[in-house]
């Protein structure tokens, strides 16, 4: 039975909107993905000797994920006692991208690493912000029998996002200074006028206002035996990006190992990849989200990704031949798709009403903790089981994509837990059965 009661019964969203929400994902994530591609390597090369770079992006980017991982649960928590006449989640759409906006100046003329550090960590919390409030726009406004196609839409323009991003970079590349504030400029104009279209009601509940510091950072802290549905959909979450990224970290390795390439040629062959992996995702997210929102069950969507993605994995484990590797790179962008047309469906059956920020910026660390943890354990892994057995060598990558494809596969054993809300049979029942109980409870203190 899920551990949550649902909001009242609420009518169909206009499919626009819902493209008009996912549009502020698009340009946000824009806004985050173009440093992480091109801006902040070319940043660092600026401001530190070629012998330093690696070990001071990866700095940058460690504090950067960090202020993520901190910024969606307090942000979303704010925004869940924000009293405003313009909403309770529009103020923080708006603030994030201006914020992120600022940031990204202050990147651009950063004149040295601490000041580069702090401005990207900057950047990544205001961003977050923006996104903690998107999803818990989302739960507020999208009623169930539309979450699953708003999902696979949410998916989609996720990867879309990495297109500007990419065409940024590609086009002005000769200019870092553009290159770093197209997109955030592009995100505050698209966030502002989206903002004064879509609809936010002012709150009206009496536990919202002002907080202390204290209440602020209890976002961070829930019981996981009081919301057991929420904490499986988190650690599911958590395991399958785990596996994703963990091999990811050293795809270009991979690619000068087994297939014997330099590393101009293995750059162009994962940018070519990583491509063709959003076209796919894009069209599995849009496919997948409309199947499940017929449907209602979530299970075979959730079941076949992870299967999708440990036979791409494996695949990749043993073999050293290019065409072996196009088709598991064409199976994974396929599989990831697919699980991120459900995931943001599947949690928000499971949010405890009145609280769907604060949880919903919890559940958003279960994406950007593995992309912090997988980058530190990915070099222990590949010592694992001593040489590679196809290209030889001291780095096993069979061990790390074999623990990437355990990964994926372990994170189906959280399903056994998720039946009151894996179909849409079972959570309505399950719903309808906690609200009861509330209205009796409430009626006997009465």
């Amino acid at each position: 039975m899920p551990n949550t009661v649902d909001a009242p019964s609420r009518t169909r969203v206009p499919m626009s909107r819902i493209y008009l929400f996912a549009l502020i994902e698009l340009a946000t994530l824009g806004a985050i993905i173009t440093p992480l591609v091109v801006s902040l390597s070319l940043k660092v090369l600026q401001l530190v000797p070629e012998a330093e770079k690696e070990g001071a992006l990866g700095i940058v980017a460690a504090l950067g994920s960090l202020a993520a991982l901190l910024a969606n649960p307090i942000f979303g928590s704010l925004s869940d006692r924000t009293r405003s006449r313009f909403g309770r989640r529009r103020p923080w759409l708006v603030a994030g991208v201006v914020g992120g906006l600022l940031a990204s100046v202050l990147l651009a003329v950063a004149s040295s690493l601490p000041m580069m550090i702090l401005a990207w960590v900057l950047a990544q919390a205001a961003y977050n912000a923006t996104l903690a409030s998107l999803s818990a726009l989302l739960a507020d406004q999208v009623p169930e029998e539309q979450r699953s196609k708003a999902s696979g839409i949410f998916g989609a323009f996720g990867f879309l996002g990495m297109v500007p991003a990419m065409l940024v970079a590609a086009l002005f590349a000769s200019n870092l200074t553009v290159v770093m504030l197209v997109m955030p400029v592009f995100a505050v104009v698209v966030v502002t006028i989206i903002c004064f279209v879509i609809p936010d009601p002012p709150v009206e509940r009496q536990d919202a206002g002002s907080r202390s510091i204290g209440q602020i950072f209890s976002a961070f802290l829930f019981n996981p035996f009081k919301v057991p549905a929420f904490t499986l959909v988190w650690v599911q979450r958590a395991t399958m990006q785990f596996g994703y990224t963990v091999v990811s970290t050293f795809g270009l390795f991979y690619l000068m190992i087994r297939l014997s390439m330099d590393q101009t040629g293995a750059a162009s062959l994962t940018s070519i990849a990583t491509l063709a992996g959003a076209a796919l995702n894009v069209a599995a997210a849009f496919g997948c989200g409309y199947l499940a929102s017929r449907r209602g069950n979530y299970a075979p969507f959730v079941i076949g990704s992870a299967a999708l993605m440990a036979v791409s994995l494996l695949m990749k484990a043993f073999t050293d031949d290019l065409a072996v590797f196009w088709i598991s790179t064409a199976l994974a962008g396929f599989a990831l798709g697919a699980y991120y047309a459900v995931d943001l469906a599947l949690v928000m059956r499971t949010l405890p009403l009145g609280e769907e920020g604060k949880y919903l910026g919890i559940f958003n660390i279960a994406k950007t903790l593995p992309q912090s943890l997988a980058p530190a354990l990915a070099p222990l892994i590949v010592l694992i089981g001593g040489s590679d057995p196809i290209a030889g060598g001291d780095k096993n990558y069979a061990a790390l994509y074999i623990v990437a494809a355990i990964a994926v596969l372990g994170s189906l054993l959280t399903l056994p837990g998720l039946r009151g809300v894996l179909r849409r049979a079972d959570y309505e029942r399950g719903r309808a059965a906690a609200t009861a109980s509330t209205i009796t409870e409430k009626e006997s203190v009465a």
